[in-house]
């Protein structure tokens, strides 16, 4: 998921690399990688169901 972001050419600030690297969470990591692929901006890979971890 790093690696389609910066292919994309979006900063990937350090609290988002941390929040990445640091997810154990498979289906979340698979939501927020195919968001990856179409997010305007990387904290949109983020953008949860209330109650989910932020």
């Amino acid at each position: 998921m790093l690696l389609v972001l910066a292919a994309r050419g979006l900063e990937v600030p350090d609290d988002v690399r941390a929040r990445i690297t640091a997810c154990t969470d498979l289906a979340r990591l698979k939501s927020w990688a195919a968001r990856a692929a179409t997010a305007r901006a990387v904290h949109d890979l983020f953008d949860e169901a209330v109650g989910e971890d932020r």
